[in-house]
């Protein structure tokens, strides 16, 4: 990386107007891990009040905490990296008791649903449907119809002044970053959700390798993909597991749900030729298409033909979603995965419980034939939103939970409450010389009633706003301070360097090292008109007539007969729309 290291130590600033040039605005699935928080010393753990919020305002908050407890109602899906102590729930647990302890918050589930298939966008999805009355507030991440039928349903409010009263100042910083960021929830410039925060870089991709295979072959690093092709090949037929059968395959992909997803993904392939399906890209003479229809499409189908051709990729793979694309690589049956940074926190623990004596490495992302290299990424700011009912008593209540953990939680200081995680024998336990581990399975006495010790107990991913708080550029500069040899010093750097694996750091200096291949979704805003009334018809053409392709059930150029029938059928007047809203209301 030479001279270029002093640049990749980011500043809050510099890191988020970097990223906002090249960003893609969708994010879902388990975010990249934090380390974690600790109710074992609730009495200095007290909130910190926004500037904007007094004593004697109205809604019983005492500068610190509701005097008399009230309760907050929600929903929720339970994440597969979600993993409790015995005896304990989503609805009681440590985090519950401590919200109630210190906030002075009841959280009270309506529901719960283990969020795998969209279980939980379905059940919102009836919800709306059926006319049910919502909860105080929803948090969601997925998909944008999803989170536009919510904010049309005419049940929650606008939020913008309760951001401007309520919001604390590191919030509020986090947000003007990204001078985008209301853009997705903006109706007659209105404000109809608070947007959670994530960590900038977090989604972006990197190519992972099973680095045990490629010893085995005596294979080198890919840069292009005719290198990744030699590479899936040998994956394929030269038995890397040793088992004397040809039952391995070249790269994980799961496509059920898409071509632009968040693991196990596909869109880097037509990145590789210029274009990214699924999103809005922009063009030379500033307008916006859309990827799934560029020319630079058909090309990268017939990549994908010739690879599921040869046995590269599962004849399954159109039947699974990202996390089933995921399982192939950590079941021990796929030598590669495109994915982010984090995934050896998860779902990688899967593949060495699976297959304890694999490796996995990071690789960057490889070219095309005529030097491309074009990868998705999430938005540099949003990992979800949270919206709030108009009949909810407490609107304000969310925004001192998401205070308090912004200001105690996000970058916590020396001698606080979380400097070591959130919970004693949950994601955090002290050995007898006084060092912090949160390695359960050397230490299990230290970290009793663990149900699972494969997996670390994170409390942390009970809030309601996934992960508590997240202050954007902390994660990639501390990752960074870790790769170049530096040494941690504060609580979150510790953390950090106590909880993230080697790969996951050299994972997130070749993310900044690459982090110019990152695609701009460029259409962020609500659906239009058209969209709401073709989008499904429109969509489902493209992945039909994508998997055709792919499974050589239509030859290539069925590609420029859907592209002409996309046209007629609404795409047309859907790029006009669309362009219309781009020129009236996008940053350039």
């Amino acid at each position: 990386m030479g001279n270029r290291k002093k640049s990749l130590l980011l500043t809050l600033t510099t890191l988020l107007a970097v990223s906002l040039t090249a960003c893609s605005g969708s994010n879902s699935g388990n975010g990249g891990k934090d380390g974690a928080s600790s109710p074992s010393a609730t009495a200095s753990a007290t909130a910190s009040a926004s500037k904007s919020e007094e004593k004697g305002d109205g809604t019983g908050w005492d500068g610190q905490k509701y005097a008399t407890p009230i309760t907050l109602t929600t929903v929720k899906g339970i994440g597969t990296n979600y993993f409790f102590k015995t005896g304990e729930t989503i609805e009681n647990n440590v985090m519950t008791k401590f919200v109630h302890d210190n906030l002075g918050i009841d959280v009270k589930y309506n529901w719960v649903v283990t969020d795998t298939n969209d279980a939980y966008k379905t059940k919102l999805r009836l919800m709306l449907s059926s006319g049910d009355k919502m909860p105080d507030i929803i948090s969601f991440r997925g998909d944008t119809e999803t989170l536009n039928m919510l904010i049309d349903s005419g049940q929650f409010m606008e939020v913008g002044d309760l951001f401007d009263k309520y919001a604390g100042d590191t919030y509020k910083q986090g947000v003007a970053l990204n001078p985008d960021t209301w853009l997705p929830v903006l109706r007659n410039s209105k404000k109809m959700a608070l947007p959670i925060l994530d960590y900038a870089y977090n989604d972006d991709m990197v190519l992972w390798l099973r680095q045990d295979w490629m010893d085995k072959l005596g294979l080198q690093a890919p840069k292009t993909l005719a290198d990744l092709e030699t590479i899936m090949d040998a994956f394929v037929n030269k038995d890397p597991d040793g088992n004397n059968k040809k039952d391995t395959i070249g790269m994980a992909m799961g496509f059920k749900n898409g071509f632009n997803v968040w693991m196990s993904d596909v869109s880097w392939v037509f990145g590789a030729y210029g274009g990214l399906p699924n999103q809005w890209n922009s063009g030379a003479d500033g307008t916006l298409s859309n990827g799934s229809v560029d020319p630079a499409a058909k090309q990268a189908l017939a990549t994908l033909k010739s690879w599921m051709d040869k046995g590269y990729i599962s004849k399954d793979s159109a039947l699974k979603d990202e996390v089933a694309g995921a399982e192939m690589f950590t079941k021990g049956q796929a030598g590669a995965i495109v994915g982010r940074n984090w995934l050896p926190d998860w779902p990688f623990g899967d593949l060495l419980n699976n297959v304890p004596t694999a490796k996995y490495k990071a690789y960057p992302i490889p070219s095309g034939p005529d030097g491309k290299i074009g990868a998705p990424s999430g938005n540099p700011s949003v990992n979800g939103w949270i919206l709030v009912n108009k009949d909810s008593k407490n609107p304000e209540a969310i925004l001192r939970y998401y205070n308090y953990f912004f200001e105690n939680w996000a970058n916590p200081q020396p001698g606080s409450a979380f400097e070591n995680g959130f919970a004693e024998g949950y994601d955090w336990a002290k050995l007898p010389d006084g060092t912090i581990t949160k390695d359960p399975q050397k230490y299990p006495d230290l970290f009793p009633n663990y149900a699972d010790r494969t997996h670390l107990v994170e409390p942390i991913y009970y809030t309601l706003t996934f992960e508590g708080a997240r202050i954007p550029a902390l994660y990639a500069d501390t990752m960074i301070k870790l790769a170049n040899g530096g040494t941690p010093e504060t609580p979150y750097e510790k953390q950090t360097a106590g909880v993230r694996k080697k790969e996951n750091i050299d994972a997130m200096k070749i993310v900044l090292d690459q982090k110019d291949i990152r695609m701009k979704n460029y259409f962020q805003g609500p659906l239009t008109d058209t969209m709401k009334q073709k989008n499904e018809l429109l969509n489902k053409l493209v992945n039909e007539t994508y998997n055709k392709i792919i499974y050589g059930q239509s030859n290539l150029d069925e590609f420029d007969k859907m592209v002409a029938n996309w046209k007629k059928s609404g795409g047309d007047q859907i790029t006009k729309e669309v362009n219309d809203w781009y020129k009236a209301n996008a940053s350039k």
